[in-house]
């Protein structure tokens, strides 16, 4: 019997963006697709991550796909496990099961200009072929240690927030959270109910909003029921989404009052001046992550919690060394030190991916980090990204960007499965004259001001964010212009 032609399109990835690029293939009428992942399940990081306190610091209403909403969040923010039950019941009723491919870890990818495909490599398994290959994998995915001495040395249990070991009962022990980001203000105060001490390295302090977090009863799911409801409640989000938005636009009046909101949420849960004053960034909200808790500052006022003000040297048998030289007894060390985007703890890529005469994806970008709107690269024919260089919007949820992009690659492929071209291939000029316009944006925004940050790139350009507004990125993307592109006829 004649085995079946492998699947027109290739997804790597089912997490946030990867279901959801599965769901506007459906809804664009294309059923002829496969979705990789090494995971066992859907959810990506919401997957990956089970640390204590995992909260979504966006609200649940737009951290959540615009046509498909969950009309009974519990809480204003949702944790870790109702995230990930949240994607996996869309990947159900968009019938994306049996286009799982789960437990498959991708290793590499080819294109072949020839048969204008992709061949795809896995670690196990033969090789797979699809005309079109999308990239969801995100980039919190890969766990970054800093590079210390002594890990091998220090006798007690340590581990990275994202692969938090459950089996390590902290009550009663000396616990140092290294870090004081967007995982850390949420582990510390979790660590801090049952740990003898805790002890935080902040080597930079961080602005930090209220959550303000509450559970929603049932009036207000009534409410959401109905999509009347549902934009009533969205609206006042939005609001609060674009104050961000202004003081990323270094506007004066957004700065001060996201400024003016983050100190109240200092000085309100601390009383003591040095503590307070050790906490308060010295650069302008909007230059790093600005973080969201309402319960990092008054565990930090805890009498058995020590904040140390310098980042980490090296780890002794029973002590975290810190910058300065001084040492500070634990048992146990938890690392909240972030992510390697894309990369493995080696250096090397988790994905290698090969275009046109065969050059390499990093080799490419080691010339210049850009890409065409956040989805597409000049030499990579068929190849498709959803939110990469600079395809997120800065503010708000990273699911608008995702759900907008993902609908212009469904548009894009829908026209290649009609057969109007047999490969698509943005152009250099385009891709060059679109990157160099956003980054004389970027250039003039809070991203680019004096604190360290993992939004530039080793020259200095800000990859991470787009500039503008949701609007206007969905009208730019609306209006793709084919003069953009090498378009293969069949």
């Amino acid at each position: 019997m004649q085995q079946a032609p492998d699947p027109m399109i290739g997804v790597l990835g089912a997490g946030i963006s990867g279901v959801l690029m599965g769901m506007q293939l459906r809804r664009a009428g294309i059923e002829d697709f496969v979705i990789y992942d090494k995971q066992p399940d859907v959810g990506g990081t919401w997957l990956r991550n089970t640390y204590p306190g995992l909260h979504c610091d966006i609200p649940s209403l737009l951290y959540s796909y615009s046509f498909e909403h969950n009309p009974k969040w519990s809480t204003v923010y949702a944790g870790q496990a109702e995230i990930q039950a949240y994607v996996r019941a869309c990947a159900q009723k968009y019938g994306l099961i049996d286009r799982l491919r789960m437990g498959t870890e991708v290793e590499a990818a080819r294109y072949d200009e020839d048969g204008a495909q992709w061949t795809v490599e896995f670690s196990q398994g033969p090789t797979r072929t699809h005309r079109m290959l999308v990239s969801a994998t995100g980039g919190l995915s890969d766990a970054r240690l800093p590079r210390i001495d002594g890990l091998k040395t220090f006798r007690g249990p340590w581990w990275h927030s994202a692969d938090w070991r459950h089996d390590v009962d902290l009550a009663g022990l000396r616990v140092a959270v290294v870090g004081s980001a967007a995982s850390a203000v949420q582990v510390v105060p979790e660590v801090a109910k049952t740990a003898a001490q805790v002890v935080v390295f902040s080597r930079t302090p961080n602005w930090v909003m209220p959550r303000n977090n509450r559970s929603y009863d049932e009036d207000e799911w009534s409410v959401m029921q109905t999509p009347q409801g549902l934009r009533q409640a969205r609206r006042p989000l939005y609001r609060d989404a674009l104050r961000w938005y202004r003081a990323f636009r270094k506007e004066a009046t957004g700065t001060a009052e996201l400024r003016q909101i983050c100190l109240a949420n200092l000085t309100g849960s601390l009383d003591d001046p040095e503590l307070v004053a050790a906490l308060t960034p010295d650069y302008e909200p909007g230059c790093k992550r600005i973080l969201v808790s309402d319960e990092y500052y008054p565990a930090l006022g805890l009498d058995h919690v020590v904040l140390v003000t310098q980042g980490v040297a090296a780890l002794s048998e029973d002590a975290v060394v810190a910058a300065d030289g001084s040492h500070h007894q634990v048992d146990v060390v938890i690392f909240c030190t972030g992510y390697r985007l894309g990369g493995r703890a080696d250096g090397s890529p988790a994905l290698e991916v090969y275009g046109r005469a065969g050059r390499r994806l990093v080799d490419h970008l080691a010339d210049k980090v850009e890409a065409y709107r956040g989805i597409a690269l000049p030499g990579f024919p068929n190849y498709f990204t959803v939110c990469g260089i600079n395809g997120t919007v800065g503010y708000g949820s990273v699911t608008a960007s995702a759900e907008l992009q993902t609908e212009a690659i469904a548009s894009l492929a829908r026209r290649m499965s009609r057969g109007e071209f047999r490969s698509i291939e943005v152009r250099n000029d385009a891709t060059s004259r679109w990157s160099d316009a956003v980054q004389q944006e970027l250039s003039q925004m809070s991203w680019s001001g004096r604190c360290p940050n993992f939004y530039r790139d080793a020259k200095g350009r800000i990859v991470s964010f787009f500039p503008g507004t949701v609007g206007r990125m969905r009208r730019e993307l609306r209006a793709l212009d084919d003069a953009d592109f090498v378009l293969e006829a069949p």
